[in-house]
């Protein structure tokens, strides 16, 4: 059973390079793979989205900060976050100043 973390883990990831895969040349992507932006802007998705579904928690329910409840909802299937696509229109077309975001 997969946990909320690894999951949104494993789905930035993969955005991140599906995005790097269409929207720039091999050179372009092995350079920006072994550059600090690369981890920089993992970092922002993760961080982003777990911030994202903390807040929705906050809104809809009384919830006292524990991931874990969140994480129990996903892993009984009762939640599915969903990534949102304009986080790397952030990024790369409205250039989103992330070194601004705190990261754990």
């Amino acid at each position: 059973m997969t946990s909320l973390n690894k999951y949104i883990n494993v789905v930035s990831k993969n955005q991140l390079t599906w995005y790097m895969e269409q929207n720039t040349t091999t050179k372009e992507e092995k350079e920006y793979y072994a550059s600090e932006d690369y981890q920089l802007h993992l970092n922002y998705l993760i961080e982003n989205w777990v911030s994202i579904i903390e807040h929705e928690f906050n809104d809809d329910i009384k919830y006292d900060g524990n991931f874990e409840y969140i994480n129990k909802l996903f892993q009984d299937g009762f939640y599915w976050p969903k990534f949102k696509h304009e986080w790397l229109d952030d990024i790369f077309v409205h250039h989103i100043l992330v070194t601004n975001i705190c990261l754990k």
